[in-house]
């Protein structure tokens, strides 16, 4: 999420208590604010600041998953568009969810929904509070329903009392589930180190957003694999990884890897090639391109053989300096035309 957070403003925040959900059936069932959280100052300041620092220092850019069975990404999604669901009910049926999702070996806490602003986007903030045991919600009665009282929400989140260990944070950019731009944070961690499995994906109805160099590193690998495996002709073989190579040098930010293969490859390799692709869980619309982490594989091409000769050469070095033929007992022939510099051995 590249926005910049140190903008982020507090509209409005609704707390709920979300106790402990036992197999058993024996926990409490949750405490749910019926009007949102009136917001001093001080309190609208701690949310900001907590929010903003969470999310500045760990956070992790993820998206709604399409086939999730959480009601998060439908709620989020009303609530910074249509607005069918009107706040408080949107965070009730959040709390609720949250209860479901959160068995014993989670700790009971607040669940704190707030409406932001981060410089022209409209967002939703949801956060996990985690309180020190025996410290209570207390619910006040007002005209209009019982919410969490002023002074209290200020003596619960300004001491150290109740800290944020999770907190997920989804801005409007457009008017589709797709165009929400979200992140998460987790101090706790999950078991791959990130956000837990639960908050996530359960809860959430999220995955991480591949990040550009994982999701380069793949194509390379997968496209390598394709190559070496898949492909017989030694010609072939040269062409593609010339391909390869000058597709992740070129200067496009995106790599589309239908397009790659209807430019590159001949027609009756890219069925086979994008089913490898498929295999990889790679987009075939596109990507962002981020080589740092295959950059040392990207200068020479090294040509293999079973005796254990290898060429070592430039990309733009196959077809000119170097050249490739396919002889009819299977083997091929590798030329070299070029001044020879020096001779030196080598491991």
């Amino acid at each position: 999420m590249s926005r910049d957070l140190g903008r982020l403003r507090v509209k409005r925040v609704i707390v709920h208590e979300v106790p402990y959900h036992l197999a058993s059936g024996a926990s409490a069932e949750p405490v749910l604010s019926e009007v949102e959280s009136p917001l001093s100052a001080e309190v609208r300041n701690f949310f900001r600041e907590k929010i903003a620092g969470s999310l500045g220092s760990a956070a992790y850019d993820v998206e709604f998953d399409a086939s999730t069975t959480s009601p998060l990404p439908r709620l989020v999604l009303d609530n910074l568009t249509a607005k069918t669901t009107s706040f408080v009910a949107m965070s009730q049926e959040m709390a609720r969810h949250l209860y479901v999702c959160q068995k014993g070996n989670s700790p009971e806490g607040l669940l704190t929904v707030c409406e932001v602003d981060v410089a022209d986007c409209h967002g939703v903030a949801i956060l996990k509070l985690e309180r020190e045991q025996g410290a209570r919600v207390e619910l006040a009665d007002t005209p209009a329903g019982r919410t969490l009282s002023v002074q209290h929400l200020r003596d619960l989140m300004l001491t150290e009392r109740t800290k944020v260990f999770k907190v997920g944070l989804f801005l409007q950019t457009g008017a589709d589930l797709d165009s929400i731009d979200g992140a998460a944070c987790d101090t706790q961690k999950g078991y791959d180190g990130t956000v837990a499995h639960f908050f996530l994906e359960q809860f959430l109805g999220c995955r991480l957003r591949e990040q550009p160099e994982l999701t380069t590193k793949r194509f390379f690998e997968a496209t390598e694999r394709f190559i070496n495996e898949e492909v017989s002709e030694p010609e072939k073989k040269a062409q593609y990884q010339v391909a390869l190579l000058a597709e992740l040098n070129g200067t496009r930010d995106k790599v589309s890897v239908r397009a790659f293969a209807n430019n590159n490859f001949a027609v009756e390799d890219r069925q086979a090639f994008m089913d490898q692709m498929d295999q990889a869980q790679l987009p075939k619309t596109g990507f962002d391109k981020d080589t740092h982490l295959v950059r040392a594989h990207l200068r020479r091409i090294q040509m293999a053989f079973e005796s254990g000769v290898a060429v070592l050469a430039s990309p733009e070095n196959i077809g000119e300096q170097v050249l490739i033929t396919d002889l009819p007992n299977g083997q091929t022939r590798v030329e070299v035309t070029d001044r020879l510099r020096k001779m030196t051995g080598r491991n």
